[in-house]
């Protein structure tokens, strides 16, 4: 082969690849262009969400101690569960929102004196004690007063965790979204003109998924620790509150002459 056909196809091969890069690069760039635009503004918008808690949440355990007769045990424990379930259900509690949380059976351990002994005698078990716990979901706010206190009267021992929240937060969310995302667009209207230009298409849309406060308070809104029966004479006053949250969103638009 020719010294000169050699160059020759050198030549047409730097050549091909320099149409082949400009092609790429322009490629690129119309890629670019079309899938995020340079010229670019975002704006945001925010809407408040303000709920009336309508379900009350509380657990209650029952207790019973007896001796090495675990059936007795069990059957005292039973009975007093009984009469539990069966007054939240006549205050209109469903069996749904009724739930075991813990049942739990512990021996409880006598330690005879070593005085006067060489060796000290073994610890023996001298009786069980069966600790049992119900979650209670109550959707009538208007019964929740009586309910706690009721169910210290069928035998419950203590009441505890007792805390509020929404049923559903769907449609109140949404209803903010819109709201947020109508304030975002006037803001970029208004921003356009005073700027000078013209609105583009909506480039992208970020919703921030801000938490809705939570309310939780203790028997009688005394802060959420646990309160024995004998406490409780009356049925309290229980004060439920509201959630509240933001709607946030941020759009971005695209800039045209």
């Amino acid at each position: 082969m020719s010294e000169n056909l050699v160059n020759t196809l050198k030549g047409f091969s730097l050549a091909l690849l320099a149409v082949a890069a400009v092609g790429y690069v322009y490629q690129y760039g119309r890629f670019i262009d079309q899938t995020y635009p340079t010229r670019t503004f975002s704006v945001d918008g925010e809407e408040k969400i303000e709920l009336a808690n309508d379900i009350a949440l509380f657990t209650a355990s029952v207790v019973t101690e007896g001796g090495k007769n675990v059936g007795e045990i069990q059957k005292r424990n039973v009975e007093k569960m009984n009469a539990i379930n069966e007054f939240l259900k006549e205050q209109g509690v469903e069996e749904k929102d009724l739930q075991t949380e813990q049942y739990s059976l512990s021996p409880r351990y006598s330690y005879p004196s070593c005085e006067g002994q060489t060796v000290c005698p073994q610890p023996f078990i001298s009786g069980y004690t069966l600790t049992q716990t119900l979650s209670v979901k109550v959707r009538d706010m208007d019964k929740i007063g009586d309910i706690l206190s009721g169910v210290t009267t069928k035998g419950t021992q203590s009441v505890s965790g007792v805390s509020f929240t929404v049923d559903d937060t769907d449609v109140a969310k949404q209803k903010a979204r819109t709201l947020a995302i109508e304030k975002a667009q006037k803001k970029a209207r208004d921003m356009a003109k005073a700027g000078g230009f013209k609105l583009g298409k909506l480039v992208s849309l970020y919703e921030d998924q801000g938490i809705m406060s939570a309310t939780d308070i203790g028997y009688g809104g005394m802060g959420g620790g646990i309160m024995e029966a004998k406490a409780i004479p009356v049925a309290p006053i229980i004060e439920p509150g509201t959630q509240s949250g933001k709607a946030r969103v941020t759009l971005t638009y695209e800039i045209k002459n």
